[in-house]
């Protein structure tokens, strides 16, 4: 099953949807197949003598591992960006009307500066002005939808990567399971970088031989130091 494809499982599209934008669900799924062909090479290499069947369980433990670690620090960004965002509000209460506006300015105008004129933008940034000192500072800690997000993280990036931990459990021999797991990868990041190149207005086929590149350089490391 293509990277495509496991994105637009019915079961898992409702969580993805909630809680990653598309631009999101394909950079985690971009990670993940990066990350399986490096741990796919680490391993291989830890375990010169291991038959397929043993890769296959300790390629799918790293692959979950990895999962668990990218959904934990899902709710660690999340808890960071509230946290800052909380800071920006109490530093903007206690200032003046200039610096509290230049304070919004900073944070900004990278954002909105080509699309707008210098005085659209302070009207804009006096109305955000009026509404942050109207708005109740909230306590910053850890929600339901960050546990749920980072879950969802976790389980994409497991699913994602089972494919290509699958020709070790199908395949006796471990060079050729390495290799058509490679393949897989690499097919899957193309069409993966497909999509990402036209979610993002970039060049589709640039983005997926991009990636392609990416994961053939792993490869190839992973091959010279003797995998």
């Amino acid at each position: 099953m293509s990277g495509t494809a496991f994105l637009q499982t019915a079961p898992l599209m409702g969580p993805l949807q909630r809680y990653l934008d598309p631009v999101d669900r394909f950079g985690e799924a971009i990670f993940g197949l990066i990350m399986a062909l490096g741990v796919t090479g680490a391993v291989q290499l830890g375990m010169e003598e291991a038959t397929s069947w043993q890769l296959f369980l300790s390629i799918l433990g790293c692959n979950i591992a990895w999962g668990i670690v990218d959904g934990v620090m899902y709710v660690m960004l999340a808890l960071f960006e509230r946290g800052r965002a909380a800071r920006i509000t109490m530093a903007i209460r206690g200032a003046s009307d200039a610096e509290a506006i230049e304070a919004i300015r900073r944070e900004l105008d990278p954002t909105i500066q080509q699309i707008t004129s210098t005085a659209e933008r302070h009207e804009i940034y006096r109305t955000l002005l009026d509404g942050v000192r109207r708005s109740e500072v909230r306590p910053v800690r850890v929600r339901a939808d960050d546990i749920f997000g980072g879950l969802t993280v976790a389980v994409l990036l497991t699913l994602l990567t089972v494919p290509v931990a699958l020709p070790f459990a199908m395949l006796d021999q471990p060079h050729i399971a390495a290799r058509a797991s490679n393949a897989i990868a690499l097919a899957m990041l193309f069409l993966v970088g497909l999509r990402w190149g036209t979610l993002t207005g970039g060049q589709p086929w640039r983005a997926g031989l991009g990636m392609v590149g990416v994961g053939l350089l792993l490869v190839a490391i992973t091959i010279a130091l003797g995998g």
